[in-house]
């Protein structure tokens, strides 16, 4: 049974009540959830809250969901949204840069057992890269980090960023081609 079509069950059986069925959504796509919401507002206790948030909407408006199998698209764009109101609201309060905390979060997000080392001198630079990444993506304009994070982080195709972010393909190729290339110009002595 293929991810989408079990997707697709479980949306429908929670859309008849069954809490079960939404639950194991929740598990699905909580991490993807956190990790998108986290690369976006850049503060864990904001994402958690955005997770929560997105999480409730979902469960709220699920019937509005006309399509079952379309239903990671709709929780990412709702996700999405959330964040960027978020980011609105930071924006307000005038931006912050990347605190301590933030940076050991996102350090742990990248962190797996592939890339954790014994080698202290390795070790060091990759936290060194993720500060680098960590400090540039809070510079970049909230639409491009929120396309590059959807496609490099999330690994989701043009076609789901455009659904999710209600965009055209090519104003996602065009907003993804610049972050990628303000990212590739700032972090060029790390490649």
């Amino acid at each position: 049974m293929t991810h989408d079509h079990d997707d697709r069950q479980l949306v429908l059986r929670a859309q008849d009540g069954d809490i079960k069925a939404f639950e194991r959504l929740v598990e699905r796509y909580q991490g993807r959830l956190f990790r998108t919401a986290y690369m976006i507002v850049r503060n864990r206790h904001d994402s958690e809250d955005i997770v929560q948030e997105t999480l409730i909407q979902a469960w709220r408006r699920l019937h509005l969901l006309q399509e079952p199998s379309a239903f990671r698209s709709w929780l990412m764009r709702i996700c999405t949204n959330s964040a960027t109101s978020a980011i609105r609201k930071q924006q307000r309060r005038a931006t912050e840069s990347y605190d301590h905390e933030s940076l050991e979060t996102a350090s742990t997000l990248t962190e797996t057992p592939s890339n954790t080392t014994a080698d202290p001198a390795q070790s060091s630079e990759v936290n060194a890269q993720i500060e680098a990444l960590a400090t540039l993506l809070s510079s970049v304009q909230p639409e491009l980090r929120i396309v590059w994070v959807l496609r490099e982080v999330d690994d989701m195709s043009y076609e789901e960023i455009a659904k999710t972010l209600n965009l055209t393909e090519s104003t996602v190729r065009g907003r993804l081609a610049r972050a990628r290339s303000l990212v590739m110009r700032n972090m060029k002595e790390w490649a």
